[in-house]
């Protein structure tokens, strides 16, 4: 089955299982994928699948059971049309040495396939779904359950695609049975019809029907001759007057029309049901109400307020006490854009730059050079932040990571101001601290005038 159904059928099961998740938990997952993606590089759903079932120690490779059963239902009715093709073709070819192969019955037979697959081919692309109750109570009958809802508009074009395959078998099947025929019996060919046909009229029906082949094989176009020689009546002895040759001199005419208007246009029309099939299941996927939401979770940062803990409508009493003043090491880290400016506390150190627009390797690029240059003595690890922004959960994210890189270091945030001489507000601070005290790592909150506040340090 085409793959954009396995990655619909996927995805589904996953947005079903992620209901029972919190959005916060859905956004930060979605929005660390995101971020580790290379930039520039669209959302990619079927690695995003990968990547869950990777975390979740689950097979990436299971085949979904509703594809299955729709898998075991195709082949069933792939062979069916295989077997009535064999069963046809022999139905047409059955001769008892008393009467020709009435080449107008085979010609019948074509006709009736040919409109067969446009029919299917065009209820296919209109989506109707005449089988649809049928096909649903036989899947609950064999499977104990009902069908799942992302399949349902897919059912015309994945039946389409179903029967033009079936149609197809059936093609094929008939041809191999015809050719076999050819090797092992002598089968003797002619044309008969009740209506009142001249033979100039019938050899330009033939004619008609060869023309795609006519200019560059010429044994498989019926002559006015060949015409003429091969009419034959019900009550007449139709060999009389005939050698006996002629009458199997019609074959590759046979072949030809069979392979060029039943076995060639199956095979058209299955190669567009697989395509229509493949972008009505990108749509149904597009259209999915968990792929906008996912998608916005991949592209909004996920911003911690705090709203959903137990201390959120609770300030800290007193900010000032529990800051720490400003640490003096080399190791300065510029969070999401914050300026370094009068906020250096050691001379001459070089902070690098992470978080905000940069993607996750370059953050971990930062924290490679950080190690780097760091020396024994140094133990403490200082991040600027903007005040007035929110911490964010990639923010803690890169500190759980600092702290894994660059173990025994003390994590400290600073916050600043919109002017460079000014303190956060009471607000800004608060939520800082709240941040802080849920991310554990031991992380501290620095504050610039700490010592006016608070000379006896945290």
């Amino acid at each position: 089955m085409p793959g954009h159904l396995e990655t619909l059928l996927a995805f589904d099961r996953q947005y079903q299982r992620d209901q029972q998740q919190s959005p916060a938990f859905l956004h930060r997952r979605d929005r660390r994928y995101a971020l580790d993606r290379d930039e520039g590089h669209t959302p990619d759903i079927h690695h995003w699948l990968t990547q869950l079932q990777a975390l979740n120690d689950t097979t990436a490779s299971s085949y979904p059971p509703e594809l299955r059963s729709w898998q075991r239902f195709a082949g069933a009715f792939i062979s069916l049309g295989a077997l009535l093709g064999i069963v046809t073709m022999s139905g047409l070819l059955f001769y008892d040495g008393g009467q020709q192969i009435n080449i107008t019955v085979i010609l019948g037979v074509i006709l009736l396939q040919l409109v067969l697959a446009l029919f299917t081919a065009i209820q296919g692309l209109a989506g109707w779904q005449p089988w649809a109750p049928l096909m649903h109570s036989l899947q609950h009958r064999l499977e104990k359950r009902q069908p799942s809802s992302a399949l349902l508009p897919l059912f015309s074009p994945m039946m389409a695609r179903t029967a033009q395959a079936a149609g197809l078998a059936f093609g094929v099947a008939g041809l191999m049975t015809l050719l076999t025929s050819v090797v092992l019996q002598d089968l003797a060919f002619g044309w008969s019809t009740t209506l009142e046909t001249s033979a100039e009229g019938w050899h330009r029906i033939v004619s008609w029907v060869a023309a795609p082949w006519s200019a560059w094989l010429p044994v498989a176009t019926p002559s006015l001759e060949l015409v003429a020689d091969t009419r034959f009546f019900r009550l007449e002895n139709a060999s009389a007057g005939t050698d006996s040759a002629r009458w199997g001199a019609w074959w590759p005419f046979v072949a030809m029309a069979w392979l060029t208007w039943t076995v060639a246009p199956r095979l058209l029309l299955l190669i567009l049901a697989t395509v229509d099939l493949r972008r009505k299941s990108r749509r149904a996927l597009h259209h999915h109400p968990g792929y906008t939401a996912l998608l916005w979770r991949m592209e909004t940062p996920a911003v911690e307020t705090g709203s959903d803990t137990p201390d959120s409508g609770q300030l800290p009493a007193d900010t000032a006490a529990d800051t720490v003043p400003v640490p003096h090491t080399p190791l300065v880290v510029c969070w999401a854009g914050a300026s370094p400016e009068s906020a250096l506390p050691t001379p001459g150190s070089v902070p690098v730059h992470a978080g905000g627009s940069q993607s996750l390797q370059a953050d971990r690029n930062a924290l490679e050079a950080l190690a780097g240059r760091r020396e024994p003595r140094d133990r403490e690890l200082l991040v600027l932040t903007r005040a007035w922004e929110p911490p964010t959960a990639e923010l803690e994210d890169f500190l759980e990571d600092a702290a894994t890189q660059l173990p025994g270091i003390t994590l400290t945030l600073l916050p600043l101001a919109t002017a460079p001489a000014q303190r956060p507000s009471y607000l800004q601070l608060a939520q800082w601290l709240r941040f802080a005290n849920r991310a554990g790592q031991g992380i501290r909150i620095a504050a610039k005038d700490h010592g006016e506040h608070n000379h006896d340090g945290h």
